[in-house]
């Protein structure tokens, strides 16, 4: 069956007209159907909806999806739903959470302008037989009784925090689905261009809650605890009844999460009650600028207060039991929030009235997040409290990068759930490092391809997304992760397909670049935003002051050579050399332009040197971008590195740049990258002390405890102290340069792909009196040695090539 010949169906009623009340809304459908002769293969379906689904058979959760797509690319799930059918009737139900399209909120969920519902079985044959397939036979409702909240001020982005109130009943009216007409030839078809998801399906994780704080209850802690705290399973069948009155208490797990959440009540016999989840990050005082700028220290300090966006529910007790096939027993009122909450800490108030009361069962934790498999490791066997901090690290920053990873990248799942460009750049590379997966990578460059604008010359910052928004650099990075995927997988066919936007965007700089000085001018329109980094002195906008004072910013420039660079070695590797000398001459007459104009003569400032003013028109980006670009080598790009990370006159960079300052201390060469390593980490140190288990965002705004440019120890351990990197495209030829100096002793994995095939890098050093033992050995998944050829640099400067082939043993002295 072609995907074009199933319906899309929706309830007739709906209107997709926001009042501001609502981001959105709720839309049930249901079908039963007979099952005479339990199938014994797989059942596959393929399913989707505008904008989210949830598919429940037999008041079973099968699935949630379908991945964020947006109008170039709308993705479908295939589901075998073998396991969950029964002999008999088999109740089959849908909710879809609709987004309306016509209003700003919900930017991080694109939808069309149409809300719809899509499912069709896989094989022909069972059609008839099961007669799933979406048609003017389901039956569809419209939820009356559930709000997506606008009026948080904790929530700018998402908008899927919910207002739910069932005291009246649900109110139901069930009526036959409308079966949606959309063109099927010359050229037009329904607005949603299908396709199969990229990325496999979620993980999905039992949690359990730690602790419990701040009590304010008739009942006692103990009595609490036995609820709430520990496995489902153990839990049993007890529950707390509470009586009238206010009850308070907040939650604790043990990390940072992302979860799905059953709050799991005895269905009262009156309506009345209600209670409201607060979730949170970590315990902190009263915000500067909500939500943006936050007060934060100690995250366990419980003397604080609990802040974020929460979710509200009123019962609907014995009136509001409806046939609705989501939770299988009547008894029990339960409220799931349809989209996963991300928290720390969770702060429950129960409200009760006069003459009621109230069985709370439990709350049921499901983790979620991308099913990356680590395949990597690191371990320096230190048994000192450094040591115990570098595993932290190393735990820390992998959280970090896996709560940031769902439908797709996510720059903090706290606030935004947005794929940017230069966050997930990062990501990227952390991601192949610690797994050699690259799937959500190759979403991500696709979907940023595909929101490229012509009229632009540029991608958005950010896709998919509901709002385009741009920022000019990000584009730039965008072609950077073009770069680094054929750098580390070598697939030419996926990289040509990106060549032409790539060379347009180039291009659009280009067309930016003033006769008379030869440097890129900074962009004059309020409609983008010149974005380069957090840092205190370049509030509120992330822009150095020299750019508006001279209208030229030498990061500007700095990053477009330094992007040409990368894309004349990618087209050059895919058979076109003449464009990769172009590329090469332009960088190099910008590296030139940029030294000419930008160096006072000791340091390149943030804008031209002839006007700048010493006290704010040096930072450490400056310093850093001078020495990737190329503009600052040997022993210049080691003394301005020195110098600018040691003297206060610069403006630091913030943690979504430190990848970039330890590429440049690593660029620079001497010693200079071990000499700071140690150091180097001492703010990650500190977020530690402070009690958080992600890091951080930025330490300006101290917004979100959970964004994944903080991850970078995963690629430094690996990348730079194991010293495992790709020498050639697609690991041809494998470059091992051990640090053995900055440890005494070390035993790391590192994965990588070759072709199809995942080979892991065994490396392990033991420095011991008179020198220091070092053993390489590479292995494919069937722990056979790979014969690819090793360029091997040891730490006294000396290059040999040698073979995978057997154990590489080496000692230095």
């Amino acid at each position: 069956m072609d995907l074009l010949e199933s319906k899309w169906i929706w309830h007739p009623e709906w209107k997709d007209e926001p009042d501001g009340s609502s981001a959105g809304g709720f839309v049930h459908f249901r079908k039963s159907v007979v099952v005479r002769n339990l199938p014994a293969k797989t059942v596959a379906i393929h399913i989707t909806a505008d904008t989210k689904y949830k598919l429940y058979i037999n008041s079973k959760l099968v699935a949630v999806g379908p991945v964020k797509g947006d109008e170039h690319l709308w993705f479908y799930d295939q589901i075998d739903i073998q396991p969950f059918l029964r002999e008999g009737v088999n109740n089959i139900s849908v909710r879809v959470m609709r987004l309306f399209h016509a209003t700003p909120y919900a930017t991080s969920f694109p939808r069309t302008p149409f809300g719809g519902l899509y499912i069709r079985t896989v094989a022909e044959d069972l059609d008839t037989v099961l007669g799933v397939q979406s048609d003017g036979s389901w039956e569809t409702a419209l939820d009356l009784s559930t709000l997506l909240r606008t009026d948080l001020k904790e929530d700018d982005f998402l908008h899927i925090y919910e207002a739910v109130n069932i005291s009246g009943g649900r109110g139901l009216n069930w009526m036959a689905a409308k079966e949606l007409q959309f063109p099927s030839s010359h050229g037009l078809s329904a607005p949603w261009k299908l396709s199969p998801r990229m990325i496999p399906p979620p993980r999905y994780e039992e949690a359990i809650f730690k602790a419990i704080h701040n009590l304010r209850s008739s009942k006692s802690q103990s009595e609490w605890e036995s609820v709430l705290l520990g496995p489902n399973d153990s839990r049993g069948k007890v529950n707390i009844l509470l009586s009238a009155g206010s009850h308070h208490v907040e939650l604790e797990v043990e990390t940072h999460m992302t979860a799905f959440l059953d709050f799991k009540f005895r269905r009262p016999l009156s309506t009345g009650s209600s209670f409201r989840a607060t979730y949170s990050e970590c315990y902190e005082d009263t915000p500067e600028f909500v939500p943006y700028v936050r007060c934060k220290g100690q995250r366990l300090d419980t003397s604080k207060q609990l802040l974020g966006p929460e979710d509200i529910y009123h019962f609907g007790g014995n009136s509001s039991a409806t046939d609705l096939m989501y939770h299988g027993d009547a008894n029990e009122e339960v409220f799931s929030p349809f989209h996963f909450r991300t928290f720390r800490f969770i702060s429950l108030d129960i409200e009760i009235p006069q003459d009621s009361e109230l069985a709370l069962q439990g709350i049921d934790l499901t983790k979620t997040t991308y099913p990356l498999e680590v395949l990597a490791d690191f371990n320096t066997h230190s048994q000192t409290d450094d040591g115990a901090k570098i595993h932290e690290l190393w735990t820390t920053s992998l959280r970090t990068l896996q709560n940031c990873m769902h439908d797709c990248y996510e720059d903090c799942p706290f606030y935004e759930q947005l794929q940017y460009a230069m966050d997930i750049r990062s990501s990227a590379l952390f991601t192949y490092s610690v797994s050699g997966d690259d799937r959500m990578a190759r979403q991500a460059i696709v979907q940023l391809h595909n929101s490229y604008r012509p009229s632009l010359g540029l991608t958005a910052s950010r896709a998919p997304a509901h709002q385009y928004q741009v920022i000019p650099h990000f584009s730039l990075f965008w072609i950077c992760m073009v770069t680094d995927h054929f750098e580390y997988f070598n697939d030419p066919g996926f990289s040509r397909q990106f060549l032409a936007v790539c060379d347009g965007v180039l291009e659009t700089f280009a067309r930016r670049i003033d006769p008379e000085l030869g440097l890129i001018r900074s962009v004059d329109s309020p409609a983008q935003w010149d974005f380069v980094d957090w840092t205190e002195a370049w509030k509120p906008m992330g822009i150095p002051p020299a750019a508006e004072r001279t209208r030229y910013q030498s990061y500007t420039n700095m990053l477009y050579a330094y992007t040409l660079k990368r894309a004349a070695d990618l087209v050059e590797g895919v058979g076109r050399p003449a464009l990769a000398g172009e590329y090469r001459s332009r960088a190099e007459a910008t590296v030139q332009t940029v030294t000419k104009h930008c160096f006072n003569g000791n340091f390149f400032t943030d804008g031209l040197a002839s006007t700048a003013n010493p006290s704010q028109d040096l930072s450490q980006n400056g310093q850093v971008w001078a020495v990737l670009c190329g503009a600052a080598e040997g022993d210049r790009a080691r003394n301005m590195l020195n110098q600018c990370l040691r003297d206060p006159k610069f403006t630091p960079a913030s943690i979504s740049m430190s990848f970039y300052t330890l590429r440049a201390l690593s660029l620079a060469g001497g010693g200079t990258y071990n000499d700071y390593f140690h150091q180097f980490w001492n703010p990650w140190r500190a977020q530690l002390a402070q009690g958080v288990t992600t890091w951080v965002e930025d330490s300006v705004t101290q917004r979100s405890d959970c964004h994944a440019w903080g991850s970078a120890p995963l690629y430094e351990f690996l990348a730079e102290v194991a010293g495992i990197k790709p020498a050639e495209p697609g690991w041809s030829v494998v470059s091992f340069s051990p640090r053995v100096g900055l440890f005494p002793s070390l035993d790391a994995k590192v994965p990588f792909m070759r072709g199809d095939d995942t080979a892991i890098a065994h490396v392990s050093w033991r420095t011991r009196e008179h020198g220091t033992d070092i053993s390489l050995s590479i292995k494919t998944g069937n722990s056979q040695f790979l014969d690819v050829p090793v360029r091997v640099c040891l730490p006294d400067g000396q290059v040999q090539m040698m073979s995978g082939r057997e154990e590489i043993v080496l000692r230095t002295e």
